[in-house]
């Protein structure tokens, strides 16, 4: 339909300045009146026609795009959540921001520029060139005296537009990503000297202005260098037309419709090789964009994991992140109902070992068994539906208690919901005055370190899972509440598999064995006894 609206309005201004011949000669000369009339309906008509073709283009095409666009936001916001782990956490999230959104609405401009009004201003050019050779093919040859002009100038900017397009889209990147880390950080920033973030913050400000500049610079010199060419030509036309009405060969109309035609043809030239240069600025964020959406995919196929019944176990397991070894010839065997223990010092691959068994890395080398059944062989979605995890960082989200919770479990009930708070010492939520339609605010702004961390519990006892993983899940806790809350979790889920990740080694005084970290090796698997015989 926006091309057929396209068609309609290149096809009504062809009309347009092919009648300008009959209105001079026919009417401001001959002073017909019966030609003027007839000449006003036409006019009239061909005005409302391009306008049919204007509304058809400049609404069916935009909606078309966000449609497009709205896509792609999806696609890319699916991604984010179903791609693997490794990949996503090996690239800057200001990055994936930036691509996801500064990226999205340049693409969206650019589309604009190269979308239907490309195509009306193509159409508009046959068009005018059609009438342009009818009136004169002799003036017409003048004007292709410029098109060197034009090929030239459209080569070296339109490179230079590519080059500095692309530069813009990495400096926007850079630029989110400092604003990103900075909001993460600003109570350290406020507390320490500001003077170095600032100076980070100028150093990025200057780069994407500089290539905000340059890229503006060779806009307007590329525009320029057209205008400068077709004034040319046009400065040509006049004075070999003017001579040639002079010497009879052609008519005033003849000139007049001729340079009406080739005033919109000029325009439309500008127009049409603006857009050709966004198709070479379009390259390179298209580019960035594909990127995100070529992020490897989580595999969700395999074997059903039903039920967990006997053992999860890690044979010669080896994990490398980028260039760093991270965990070195796991050997372990977990069996079902046993509580463990994991300890070691930061960086000794804790938490790199508890993540590799709810399947956020799948690039290590060696086995990790689950009743036999290797875990690169398991639907992950399924094994992740039997294991629930508290880590240290909870993951709030900017909506209600309610919503926070029903992502352990979409089908809970209000009594599920209430029993979960209370078990998890989380009642202080049913006491705040709009209860479970409380907004909690972005990353749980309106908690404490503690209420997060007791909420995130909650979602544990509603999921009910066969396994239980605490990352030193109840570090914001005073050492009272988190051996309240421990003993709850050794006895609710005393039949079930708990692994935890100590924060306090007190916690782990209830668990059957201790697996020491350290350097990315287990050097030490201890029942508890012996662990707190040596400490």
């Amino acid at each position: 339909m926006a091309l057929l609206g396209s068609l309609i309005e290149a096809g009504s201004l062809a009309g347009l300045t092919y009648l300008v011949k009959d209105i001079i000669d026919r009417v401001f000369i001959e002073k017909d009146l019966e030609k003027l009339k007839f000449v006003l309906i036409v006019v009239i008509s061909l005005a409302l026609f391009k306008q049919i073709g204007f509304i058809l283009k400049e609404y069916v095409y935009p909606y078309a795009l966000f449609k497009v666009l709205k896509q792609l936001r999806q696609e890319i916001f699916l991604k984010l959540i179903n791609g693997r782990y490794s990949d996503i956490q090996s690239r800057q999230f200001g990055d994936i921001l930036s691509r996801s959104t500064n990226d999205l609405e340049a693409f969206r401009n650019s589309m604009i520029l190269v979308g239907v009004d490309f195509i009306t201003q193509l159409f508009t050019v046959v068009g005018m060139i059609g009438v342009l050779i009818y009136r004169d093919y002799q003036l017409f040859l003048i004007f292709l005296i410029a098109t060197p002009i034009f090929a030239l100038s459209f080569n070296y900017f339109g490179n230079k537009r590519k080059k500095y397009s692309q530069k813009v889209q990495e400096s926007f990147a850079e630029y989110t990503q400092t604003v990103n880390q900075t909001l993460s950080g600003l109570e350290t920033i406020k507390v320490f000297s500001k003077k170095v973030i600032e100076s980070i913050f100028e150093k990025v400000n200057q780069n994407l202005f500089k290539n905000q500049r340059k890229n503006a610079l060779y806009d307007v010199l590329y525009l320029s260098s057209l205008e400068i060419a077709s004034y040319v030509g046009v400065a040509g036309i006049i004075l070999y037309g003017g001579i040639s009405i002079i010497n009879g060969r052609i008519t005033t109309g003849d000139l007049f419709s001729f340079l009406s035609a080739l005033l919109i043809l000029v325009n439309s030239l500008q127009i049409l090789q603006r857009g050709a240069i966004q198709f070479k600025v379009l390259t390179p964020v298209v580019l960035r964009i594909k990127e995100i959406l070529n992020i490897s995919t989580e595999q969700e196929k395999g074997i059903e994991f039903k039920e967990f019944r006997e053992k999860i176990e890690f044979k010669k397991v080896y994990l490398k992140i980028g260039q760093s070894n991270i965990l070195n010839n796991i050997n372990t065997v977990i069996k079902k109902g046993q509580k463990i223990g994991v300890v070691g010092h930061t960086g000794s691959g804790k938490s790199s070992f508890i993540k590799l068994i709810y399947g956020l890395y799948d690039n290590y080398e060696g086995y990790i068994y689950f009743d036999n059944i290797e875990l690169r062989q398991i639907n992950i979605r399924t094994l992740r539906e039997k294991i629930g995890v508290l880590s240290q960082d909870v993951f709030i989200f900017n909506d209600t208690v309610r919503n926070n919770l029903l992502i352990a479990k979409p089908d809970a009930t209000d009594e599920e919901i209430n029993q979960a708070l209370i078990k998890a010492k989380a009642e202080f939520i049913l006491k705040l005055p709009n209860g479970l339609e409380t907004i909690l605010g972005e990353r749980g702004s309106s908690l404490s370190g503690g209420e997060r961390q007791r909420l995130a519990l909650a979602r544990v006892y509603l999921k009910d899972p066969q396994i239980v993983i605490i990352d030193e899940g109840t570090s914001a806790l005073d050492p009272k509440t988190e051996e309240e809350v421990i003993n709850l979790l050794y006895n609710h889920f005393k039949d079930r598999t708990l692994i935890i990740v100590a924060h306090r080694i007190s916690t782990l005084k209830m668990c059957d064995r201790i697996l020491i970290f350290e350097n990315g090796k287990i050097i030490k698997d201890q029942t508890s006894r012996e662990f707190f015989d040596e400490k």
